[in-house]
C-alpha cells in the first residue's frame, strides 16, 4: 500500500491528508447487459390450475451484488424450494460461486432455460394485468435460445438437480482477470492518547482510477480455488480443462453427453423436467407446486 500525505496538528488534534493506492480485482470481465434479475414466476401452462409449478427466473449478467439479490428473494419466500431457471452470459466469477453455494445450501434445482412472461413484464411497474391469477408474474419456460456461458456454469453447479436441454447452450472459456488500481484521497482526524494514535474520523475526499491491467489466463491459485469449488459441488475438474484450452475471447460449447460425463448436469433433459405441469400431478406433488386459493385474488 502506497501512502503519500501531509500531517497538520493543532494541540493534540491532528488531521492527515493522504493518498492510498489499492487494487480492485474482478475475475471474469463483466459480460455486459443488464444485471441478473430474480423473479418468482407461476406457470401459465394450460391445464395446470389449480396446482401449478412455480420457479425463480434468473436472467442477466452475474454481478457482485447478485448473491445478495438472490438471498433477499429467498428470504421473501420463506422455506419454499423453488427451482431456478437461468439464462446468463456470465460475469463475476466470485459472485457465480457465491450463488452456487447459496443454491446448494437451500437445496434448490437449476435448469438452463428462459421464461416467457405472460401479461406483466419484469420491467413494468404497477402492472395489474395478472390480478386475480394467483401471482404477480406468470409465464412458461423454454430451452430454445437459453444459454449459460462463461461464469454461469459455476452457478449451475450449485443445483441439486442440474438440467440443460439439447436446445440450450452451455459454454466455457478462460477466466479473464481485470485488476484496477484505485487512488483514494481522504482526510483523517485523530488524537494522541497516552502516546498512541486514536482515529476519531475518516472521510474520503476523492477516488480515481489510475490504471487497469487485464490477464487472460487463470493463475494457479485461481485454478486451485475453482477445483476446490467444483469438488465441493460434486462436479468433475474436466470443466476447468475445457476452460483452459479455450481463449478468453472465444467460447467452447459443451454438449449434454459431455456435461453428464463431467457431472455438470445430473440428468439429460430440458427445463420442462422442473417446470412442466406434470410435476404437480404426482403424489405427493413436487415441493415447488402451489395451490391457487381465493386469497390469492388479493395479490
Amino acid at each position: 500500500m502506497l501512502r503519500d500525505g501531509l500531517l497538520f496538528c493543532a494541540a493534540t488534534v491532528c488531521l492527515m491528508a493522504a493518498l492510498v493506492a489499492s487494487a480492485a480485482t474482478v475475475r471474469a470481465a463483466p459480460a455486459g447487459g443488464d444485471a441478473m434479475q430474480f423473479l418468482v414466476v407461476r406457470s401459465n401452462q394450460v391445464g395446470c390450475e389449480p396446482t401449478c409449478p412455480e420457479w425463480i427466473s434468473a436472467e442477466g449478467t452475474i454481478v457482485r451484488d447478485s448473491p445478495a439479490r438472490l438471498q433477499k428473494l429467498l428470504k421473501s419466500i420463506g422455506n419454499r424450494r423453488l427451482p431456478i431457471v437461468v439464462t446468463s452470459p456470465g460475469g463475476d466469477v466470485d459472485a457465480a460461486m457465491a450463488l452456487g453455494r447459496i443454491i446448494r445450501a437451500r437445496k434448490l434445482d437449476v435448469a438452463v432455460g428462459k421464461t416467457r412472461f405472460i401479461g406483466c413484464q419484469p420491467q413494468q411497474k404497477d402492472c395489474r394485468d395478472n390480478d386475480g391469477k394467483g401471482a404477480r408474474f406468470i409465464g412458461i419456460t423454454y430451452s430454445g435460445e437459453a444459454y449459460c456461458a462463461s461464469a454461469c456454469p459455476l452457478m449451475l453447479a450449485g443445483g441439486i438437480r442440474r438440467v440443460v436441454g439439447q436446445w440450450a447452450y452451455l459454454g466455457v472459456h478462460q477466466i479473464t482477470t481485470v485488476q484496477t488500481r484505485i487512488q483514494t484521497k481522504y482526510l483523517e482526524k485523530y488524537r494522541i492518547v497516552n502516546g498512541k494514535k486514536k482515529v476519531t474520523s475518516k472521510k474520503v475526499v476523492s477516488r480515481k482510477n489510475v490504471g487497469t491491467r487485464t490477464i487472460y489466463e487463470m493463475s494457479k491459485a485461481m485454478e486451485r480455488e475453482l477445483a476446490a469449488y467444483l469438488a465441493e459441488m460434486g462436479v468433475g475438474r474436466a470443466v476447468i480443462d475445457q476452460m483452459k484450452i479455450t481463449f478468453a475471447n472465444d467460447m467452447r460449447k459443451i454438449e449434454p453427453v459431455a456435461m453428464m460425463e463431467m457431472k455438470l448436469i445430473t440428468q439429460l433433459g430440458g427445463v420442462e423436467l422442473l417446470t412442466a405441469a406434470g410435476v404437480c400431478k404426482t403424489v405427493p406433488a413436487s415441493a415447488h407446486c402451489r395451490v391457487f386459493v381465493m386469497s390469492d385474488l388479493k395479490r
